[in-house]
């Protein structure tokens, strides 16, 4: 089978309305914990259909375009199969930290270096905005954490009203 050539590209305010195509699906059978500062791994099975509130989403993406921020997407043919996002302000303490707001690989698109790719350009992004660090707050699913750990990021509670916010998240940065 011929290898699908993957573009990338920067999108403009109305390509994020394109979420809606990346195909979510994903069962998963394990999931992080962070408990007394280290990651506890526990059997916990749940099936991801779609994106759940899929419009509120998107509004909110749109909101931190307006906001600044930079949004990538993985196009196969004229399918967005993958997208990612950063914020638009620096964050933390020091305010030298940017948020990686969004990352999305359609399910038959997934190990083949889409999100690598994503982040590595949104890396550059940060960086131009005077970032040192890139924070995520990622689902806890084993495959999610364990990509982002093979991407570099490490655990982190450094922003402490991100953790606050969503305490179910495993919250990790790296430095760029």
């Amino acid at each position: 089978m011929k290898k699908e050539k993957i573009i990338y590209r920067v999108l403009e305010r109305d390509g994020i309305r394109k979420l809606n195509e990346i195909d979510r699906y994903e069962i998963v059978e394990e999931v992080y914990y962070f408990r007394d500062g280290k990651l506890v791994l526990e059997k916990e099975y749940r099936e991801i259909i779609g994106i759940s509130d899929i419009s509120e989403v998107i509004e909110d993406y749109i909101e931190d375009y307006d906001g600044g921020g930079t949004f990538i997407g993985a196009f196969a043919g004229e399918k967005l199969v993958g997208l990612s996002g950063i914020g638009g302000k620096l964050i933390g303490e020091n305010k030298d930290i940017i948020q990686l707001t969004s990352l999305w690989v359609s399910n038959k698109y997934r190990k083949k270096g889409i999100g690598r790719q994503l982040i590595s350009m949104l890396k550059e992004k940060a960086r131009q905005s005077g970032a040192e660090k890139l924070y995520v707050s990622a689902v806890s699913s084993k495959n999610t954490v364990d990509f982002y750990r093979g991407a570099g990021f490490n655990l982190t509670t450094s922003v402490k009203e991100l953790f606050e916010d969503e305490p179910e998240d495993i919250h990790m940065d790296m430095l760029i």
